[in-house]
């Protein structure tokens, strides 16, 4: 890649990553919520569901805007992982500011009701795990670095997955005029 083309593409990959970041914010923070207002979760779900539809979107932006309608394959999934790396860092980053300064155990408290009704310990009865022992363990799982370190690996392994099949999906060549 030219060194301007790389500069554009990184431009637009971290505004893009900012927008992706702040969807993923608004999906958690519904996600908290859902203890107030039950309708909450399918929001949050839904946009969780919106993802590589927004990237692909945005996709289809960049190669309107700032490529004339034309992207390589390989230029495109550079584009699609630097969205989702970007979005991955900034979004780890909150969701360890918030677990650090501001839930004082509120989401474990919310995940420990769920496994606390009857279902709940009967389901971790069928699968073999002590509900003591699950408590440990969940309790390790919801510290701010732990679950900071696995959304950020997660969204990025999800992230590099859906970029392929973004990338070729939105890729488009000129094709060749024949006289």
């Amino acid at each position: 890649m030219i060194n301007e083309d790389l500069k554009q593409l990184t431009a637009y990959a971290r505004y893009d990553g900012i927008y992706l970041a702040i969807i993923w914010t608004a999906s958690f923070a519904c996600l908290l919520g859902m203890t107030a207002l039950p309708v909450l979760a399918q929001f949050s779900f839904l946009l969780t569901l919106s993802t590589p539809f927004f990237v692909a979107y945005r996709l289809k932006v960049f190669r309107e805007e700032g490529r004339n309608g034309v992207i390589s394959f390989r230029r495109a999934l550079f584009y699609c992982l630097r969205v989702f790396f970007n979005s991955a860092i900034i979004f780890s980053l909150l969701q360890w500011l918030y677990m650090e300064y501001l839930d004082k155990g509120k989401l474990l408290m919310m995940v420990t009701n769920i496994y606390n009704s009857n279902e709940g310990k009967s389901l971790l009865a069928a699968i073999g795990i002590p509900y003591e022992q699950f408590l440990t363990a969940l309790s390790e799982a919801f510290q701010p670095y732990s679950l900071a370190a696995s959304s950020f690996v997660y969204a990025v392994l999800l992230g590099g997955f859906f970029s392929l099949f973004i990338a070729a999906i939105m890729s488009k060549k000129v094709k060749n005029r024949s006289l």
